[in-house]
């Protein structure tokens, strides 16, 4: 097989000799020469204790390399996430959407208090649990009915 590196002063002495040479075919000429002699290398095998892959570590598949954070980021990160929740948390003025989910889900939905006692009675009523508290509930949840009726 000819290499690539004896071909070069070859493809020189024919360029300054012959000008009229059609300068794509050496250039195909140089290239399937390449080619095939990385089919052959290919062939071969590689030694792993003599490659690259000997010092490329697992972590940098998970991790990435230290090398990818900027020296600023975590500063700016910090810095802007305080001034949202500073915004957030003090500065920011309640709205009627807050209003709105401070209020429970049994004002929202009539009936679901009440619904949900009667199956935690029924529950606690199988399994002989208190049932004082939910009683009491009820009796509660009742006179409330009753007065609104009224």
């Amino acid at each position: 097989m000819f290499k690539l590196r004896n071909i070069q002063p070859l493809l020189r002495y024919i360029n300054t000799r012959n000008r009229c040479i059609n300068h794509s075919l050496v250039q195909r000429f140089a290239s399937t020469t390449s080619k095939q002699e990385q089919i052959d290398s290919n062939d071969i095998p590689v030694k792993f204790s003599a490659s690259k892959a000997k010092t490329y570590k697992a972590k940098y598949s998970r991790q990435g390399t230290e090398d990818e954070r900027l020296w600023y980021e975590p500063p700016v990160l910090l810095v802007s996430l305080a001034i949202f929740l500073l915004y957030f948390c003090v500065f920011r003025e309640e709205n009627d959407i807050d209003r709105e989910l401070d209020r429970s889900l049994y004002s929202r939905i009539d009936g679901l208090e009440e619904a949900q006692l009667r199956m935690s009675l029924k529950y606690n009523l199988e399994n002989g649990l208190d049932t004082t508290d939910i009683v009491k509930r009820l009796q509660e949840i009742d006179r409330e009915k009753q007065s609104q009726n009224e």
